[in-house]
């Protein structure tokens, strides 16, 4: 009977963990698609990235790298630049 009980309490300190690392991964998945949303989505490379996924790793690592995208319009940036103020990151 110990041993039932031992298994149920490691069958739910492993799903919590499961789920605690579920939800912190799939809150930075969400933050990387918002940012990608407001990025031109040309994939050009002109940043110095490859590609505005990179670009998006970039921005996550350094706030100011959204400067280095070329074709961004300054209104776009100014846009990217209060989304990225209010988060806080």
């Amino acid at each position: 009977m110990t041993e039932i009980i031992i298994l149920v309490g490691l069958a739910f300190v492993f799903g919590s963990i499961l789920i605690f690392l579920n939800t912190k991964l799939h809150s930075v998945d969400k933050e990387k698609e918002a940012i990608l949303k407001q990025l031109p989505g040309y994939n050009c490379g002109a940043c110095g990235f490859g590609s505005c996924a990179g670009m998006v790793e970039a921005i996550l690592k350094e706030k100011e790298s959204y400067l280095k995208c070329r074709p961004m319009r300054k209104d776009k940036q100014e846009e990217l630049k209060q989304y990225l103020e209010n988060k806080k990151m």
